[in-house]
């Protein structure tokens, strides 16, 4: 057996609303309306709720990678190669920084593509591009930091006694190059190499960064940007300004370091230091891909939020027309 349930719903529809047999429309159902609203607000409550849970979640997760990013860069920062360790540390080293340069890409990528979002339209996240400009300058101070650890030159003397002879009445004293001069040369050699390397990319990114505001000030004079597109151009204006000034002050810094390393492990300590750092590596890797998950999370129940709202607005608004005096 079929049923048709098509008219059933016309009969339905006519029967509510007077529509369609010469009945008058009723009388708007108000408490319903109201009642409406009353649902609505509990509703944005609840996703307040949720929205404020993310957020605590993401500032949960950030601190913890700040702090164990600062633990590992004070404790990389604090040793140096040993004779027993020859580059090892040195290498270990370079690989934290090769890790906070990749953690900068992320960031980086990340930003441009809520900038781009921005641009679009979509300002609501315009004021979380200040966050991510935070931790890209602290993992610039960190690499600055590190690097900024690599030994200096030191005045060691090069030669030393290796025993003697006395034949024919002359003394004759051998002599070797010292295990210690040695060390002090590759450690001055790998430590003017790095800081070069990180002096000559902060420079860049100072030129970058100049390239930048000024191609921000043409869009803003000459190119009639969207009403989004001029706010998003008007704060990057002032983010690069402060971006620029920490770039100039991690610059100096790195400038006038000679080298702040005292702890100089064994061999054995270098490779478990290699392993500590492998570990916090992949901890990175994993927590700011979380992070970024959580964000874009938080991102979409702040948009929902958002129309939320706008839709008790525009009922409350309805009814703030419509209600009649005393109702």
């Amino acid at each position: 057996m079929k049923f048709n349930l098509l008219p059933l719903a016309g009969a339905v529809f006519i029967s509510t609303f007077g529509i369609g047999s010469g009945q008058t429309s009723p009388a708007i159902d108000l408490e319903a309306r109201k009642a409406s609203v009353v649902n609505l607000e509990s509703h944005i409550a609840q996703r307040e709720s949720r929205l404020a849970e993310l957020r605590q979640d993401i500032a949960t997760l950030d601190g913890r990678i700040e702090k164990r990013l600062d633990d590992v860069v004070k404790m990389l920062a604090d040793t140096t190669d040993s004779q027993d360790s020859k580059r090892k540390v040195s290498q270990i080293k370079l690989d934290a920084i090769h890790g906070l340069r990749r953690a900068i890409d992320l960031y980086a990528a990340k930003r441009r593509e809520i900038s781009e979002r921005i641009r679009k339209g979509d300002d609501a996240a315009l004021g979380d591009l200040g966050k991510f400009d935070e931790r890209i300058n602290n993992r610039i101070a960190q690499i600055v930091e590190l690097s900024k650890s690599f030994p200096g030159h030191e005045d060691v003397k090069k030669y030393e006694s290796d025993g003697g002879s006395y034949w024919d009445g002359y003394d004759n004293e051998n002599s070797r190059i010292s295990e210690e001069w040695k060390q002090s040369r590759r450690d001055s050699v790998q430590g003017k190499k790095q800081r070069d390397e990180i002096n000559t990319a902060i420079r860049e990114g100072i030129e970058r960064l100049d390239q930048r505001r000024r191609s921000l000030q043409d869009a803003l004079a000459n190119r009639n940007p969207s009403d989004s597109a001029r706010k998003l151009y008007t704060q990057e204006l002032g983010q690069i300004d402060a971006q620029s000034e920490n770039l100039k002050k991690q610059l100096a810094e790195i400038t006038m370091s000679s080298g702040g390393a005292t702890r100089q492990p064994s061999l054995d300590e270098a490779v478990d230091l290699g392993q500590l750092l492998d570990d916090a590596r992949k901890d990175l890797r994993s927590d700011i891909s979380t992070l970024f998950r959580l964000y874009d999370g938080f991102d979409r129940e702040r948009a929902h939020l958002a129309g939320l709202k706008e839709n008790l607005a525009a009922r409350k608004a309805w009814l703030e027309k419509n209600a009649p005096a005393g109702k």
